[in-house]
């Protein structure tokens, strides 16, 4: 039986008895409060701790994500500049290409004689030529034709390929000089079908590569 249902004891004995359980239960709520303490400072500890590793694994992917967008702009980078180099290495062939076709236009149109071949027999006698091979039986002048149908198809096909790519030639003859993509080379007298400002000849074609010049057009232009 309690203590404080004895009989025996008498008033100031019990109160003692009571004093000690009650310091006793003290003590124990005070040690379960301790216990509780520590059980939620480690559980906001491991929280915290949880939270640390969380924010370090989004800014690692964060980082990884900056890393892999920053190394496909330096590919996209280095593809544009490869491909840019690339279509600059073209430019001189279609300068010559098109010096070809400007001195065999001389040469045919020092006879008028059309060339009456079809088109197909033109581009074959033109691969002829080009392959050193002896000659069909047609007429100097319908090789010449045909040899300046071939190369004309080859320097449209070329330009095809630079359009796809973004390239496109500069406008020069009969425009007005633009000094953002014209580069003046001589200057000739200005005439009624000519005015002043005008460009009256193209020496060397102009590019543009996706809206910047990409080489200046060489012209002549009338004052």
């Amino acid at each position: 039986m309690s203590d404080f249902n004895n009989a025996e004891l008498d008033l100031p004995q019990q109160i003692t008895a009571l004093r000690e359980a009650v310091e006793k239960l003290d003590r124990q709520v005070a040690r379960a409060g301790k216990e509780q303490f520590k059980a939620n400072s480690l559980a906001e500890a491991q929280q915290q701790n949880l939270k640390t590793m969380l924010d370090q694994l989004r800014a690692g992917e964060a980082a990884r994500e900056r890393e892999v967008a920053q190394l496909r702009e330096q590919i996209d980078r280095v593809g544009d500049e490869v491909r840019l180099e690339l279509i600059r290495q073209l430019l001189p062939v279609l300068d010559g290409l098109d010096e070809a076709i400007s001195a065999a236009e001389s040469l045919l149109a020092e006879d008028e004689r059309p060339a009456t071949l079809p088109f197909g027999q033109r581009l074959r006698e033109a691969w002829h030529v080009l392959k050193g091979a002896p000659p069909s039986a047609v007429s100097p002048d319908e090789r010449w034709a045909a040899w300046l149908h071939g190369v004309e198809f080859v320097r449209e096909r070329l330009l095809e390929v630079l359009a796809a790519e973004g390239v496109q030639p500069i406008a020069a003859v009969g425009q007005p000089f633009d000094p953002n993509r014209h580069h003046a080379v001589e200057v000739v007298a200005a005439e009624a079908t000519l005015p002043a400002g005008l460009i009256a000849q193209e020496t060397r074609r102009g590019y543009v590569y996706g809206g910047a010049v990409l080489r200046y057009a060489e012209v002549v232009v009338a004052q």
